[in-house]
């Protein structure tokens, strides 16, 4: 099984992906877990397709996803904010900090949050229109993963999302 088609298809699919990002209007949040979740679902593919031809994918296709597979575990904790600025996500963090009652030192672009267990540090790196947000530490600390769950709904999801309507009878 050739390496080209399916290489094409990869880099198709992260252009749509990407200029869905750039293009969106609504401030986003890309987690890298979302494209270690692609780089998944498209190994799993490939495989299923060669499965079912009967064909062998050969040592470059191997090669390719396995590499995109790493590429995905190594950008996993990355979290990217596109279309906000940067006193938006210092307002943001700031009121995800006080909805939880967390204790915490504001230094710059760097929040130390104390937690029972570990200090958890929030840093905003870079400059609109692409932003970085490390959260690290607070390790086994419950308000430390209610605090990244609330910052993450702060935003719209990195992938499109279907909208059904329903009609409501008055």
């Amino acid at each position: 099984m050739a390496i080209a088609p399916w290489l094409g298809a990869y880099a198709g699919i992260l252009t749509l992906w990407s200029l869905a990002l750039v293009l969106g209007r609504r401030p986003t949040l890309w987690k890298g877990r979302s494209l270690l979740i692609l780089n998944l679902a498209f190994v799993v593919v490939v495989l299923l397709t060669s499965i079912t031809r009967g064909d062998t994918p050969d040592n470059a296709l191997v090669s390719f996803l396995i590499s995109i597979i790493l590429a995905g575990i190594i950008v996993s904790r990355l979290w990217l904010l596109f279309h906000v600025d940067r006193a938006a996500v210092g307002q943001l963090i700031e009121k995800c900090l006080r909805q939880t009652l967390a204790k915490y030192e504001q230094s710059g672009d760097r929040y130390i949050v104390h937690t029972a267990g570990k200090e958890m540090v929030i840093r905003i790196h870079g400059d609109p229109p692409v932003m970085r947000v490390r959260l690290s530490g607070g390790s086994g600390s419950k308000k430390a993963v209610l605090i990244r769950s609330l910052f993450g709904k702060q935003f719209s999801g990195s992938f499109p999302t279907l909208r059904v309507r329903t009609w409501s009878e008055a």
